[in-house]
C-alpha cells in the first residue's frame, strides 16, 4: 500500500524513498487545483468516490459495523495478497529490529542496547494492529529472522491483531502457507514466536469485556503456554504487564480507519499497552494524498472529532482519514506519548500500465512512553 520500497525479490536489497517531492509544493498545487474546479470537487468519477453523508451518531461508523465491513473486504481479497509486503519496514523503523537483536526500546539508549549484562532478560514483544492481511507480518517474519537475538533463551514475539475476524484468518493463513515452505526465508527461527488474535482498541468498556491490554495479555500467555521448555534455563521473564506488554507497536493503516470519535479511547489503550520506554511506529495517509483526491468533497463524512482533518466513507463502507502531522501530534501527545519523529513522507508511485507518476503523501511518527 506505501508504495515506497523499491527492491528486487532479495528484502535485503530494498530501498526506502521517503522525500522524493516537496510536500508544501504538492499542497499549494493541490489548493490551486481546487480553487480552480470551484471549491474541489475530487476527481470525479473515481472508484473512491464517496456517497453518503454521515455524521458520528450514525450506525455505520459504529467499531462493530465497521467491523463487518473489513470483513466483507477481506472475504473479497481472501488470498491475502490485495496489499504487497511492506518491505520498507525495517528501513522506515530501525528501533524494530534494535529492539529485537538487543532489547533496547528508549531513545536514551545507546544504538547498541547497552551493557547486556544490566538488561532484564524478557521476552520482546512487538504489537502490530491493525495486520489486514499480513502484509507486515511477513516481511518482519523474514528480516527479523535473519538476525541474532542477544540474551540466551530469550523469545521474540510477534503479535499481530485485527478487529475483523476474517482478516485476522487471512494473517493466520498466510503466514501458516509463507512458513510452510521448505526452502522459504520466512522460516522463523526458534527463539522467534508468532500469534494473531481479534481485538479493537476502539471498543469502550460497555462493549468489550475485557481492556485491550488484557486481551493482548492473554494472546502472549496463550503464544507462550505452546513454547519448548527452556532446557530448565528459569532466568527469562515474561513481560511485566503493571507496566504494558509491548516494547514497539506498529500501527500502519490502521488509525485512519478508526471513528474520529474514538481516536482517543483507541490511543489510550494503546498507551496502556505499550512498555515504558517503548515506542509506537506510526504510519498512515497524509493530506493531499492520491486517494484523497478522488473523494467528492462535497459529500465527505462529517466528523464532529478530527480536528477537520478530511475523513471519507469509500464505497464498501469503511472509513478514510487523511491526517496532517499537526494533527497526529496532538492525539499521540494528547494519549501520553512524547514525540521522537514526525513528517510527512512524499513517494512517488509508478504505475506501470499507465506510465504515470502517482503523488503519494504519508505521515511518519514515532512515538515514546517515558
Amino acid at each position: 500500500m506505501a508504495g515506497n520500497d523499491r527492491s528486487d525479490n532479495n528484502h535485503n536489497d530494498v530501498q526506502y524513498f521517503d522525500s522524493d517531492f516537496s510536500f508544501e509544493e504538492h499542497a499549494e498545487e493541490v489548493q490551486q487545483w481546487w480553487n480552480k474546479s470551484g471549491g474541489g470537487d475530487g476527481a470525479g468519477g473515481a472508484s473512491d468516490t464517496a456517497t453518503p453523508v454521515l455524521t458520528e451518531d450514525d450506525d455505520d461508523l459504529l467499531p462493530q459495523s465497521q467491523s463487518k465491513f473489513w470483513d466483507t473486504f477481506h472475504s473479497n481479497h481472501s488470498a491475502g495478497n490485495f496489499y504487497k509486503p511492506r518491505r520498507y519496514l525495517l528501513k522506515s523503523f530501525p528501533c524494530i529490529l534494535q529492539y529485537f537483536e538487543t532489547g533496547s526500546r528508549s531513545s536514551t539508549a545507546t544504538c547498541d542496547g547497552g551493557d547486556q549484562s544490566q538488561q532484564k532478560k524478557e521476552d520482546r514483544i512487538v504489537l502490530e494492529i491493525g495486520c489486514g492481511s499480513g502484509s507486515s507480518c511477513i516481511p518482519l517474519l523474514k528480516q527479523c529472522s535473519d538476525t541474532e537475538c542477544s540474551g540466551d533463551a530469550v523469545k521474540r514475539v510477534l503479535l499481530a491483531c485485527d478487529s475483523s475476524p476474517i482478516a485476522v484468518e487471512t494473517t493466520r493463513r498466510y503466514i501458516e502457507k509463507m512458513t510452510s515452505k521448505e526452502d522459504s526465508d520466512a522460516m522463523p527461527r526458534a527463539d522467534m514466536l508468532f500469534g494473531a488474535f481479534v481485538a479493537d482498541p476502539s471498543l469502550c468498556v460497555e462493549e468489550s469485556k475485557v481492556s485491550f491490554l488484557q486481551e493482548v495479555e492473554l494472546a502472549y500467555e496463550d503464544l507462550a503456554s505452546t513454547r519448548p521448555s527452556d532446557q530448565g534455563n528459569n532466568s527469562v521473564e515474561g513481560p511485566t504487564f503493571g507496566g504494558g506488554i509491548a516494547g514497539i507497536v506498529l500501527m500502519v493503516f490502521v488509525l485512519s480507519a478508526v471513528t474520529p470519535s474514538r481516536v482517543s479511547r483507541f490511543l489510550e489503550q494503546v498507551y496502556q499497552t505499550t512498555k515504558n520506554g517503548g515506542k509506537v511506529c506510526f504510519r498512515d495517509y497524509g493530506l493531499y494524498d492520491m486517494p484523497m483526491l478522488r473523494f467528492d468533497h462535497a459529500v465527505a463524512c462529517k466528523p464532529t472529532n478530527s480536528n477537520d482533518d478530511p475523513v471519507f466513507i469509500r464505497g464498501e463502507g469503511t472509513i478514510a482519514r487523511f491526517f496532517s502531522v499537526e494533527t497526529t501530534r496532538d492525539l499521540f501527545e494528547s494519549a501520553g506519548f512524547t514525540t521522537v519523529e514526525l513528517r510527512y513522507c512524499t513517494v512517488f508511485n509508478h504505475n506501470r500500465k499507465t506510465g504515470q507518476k502517482l503523488k503519494r503523501v504519508f505521515v511518519h511518527g514515532v512515538f515514546e512512553k517515558l
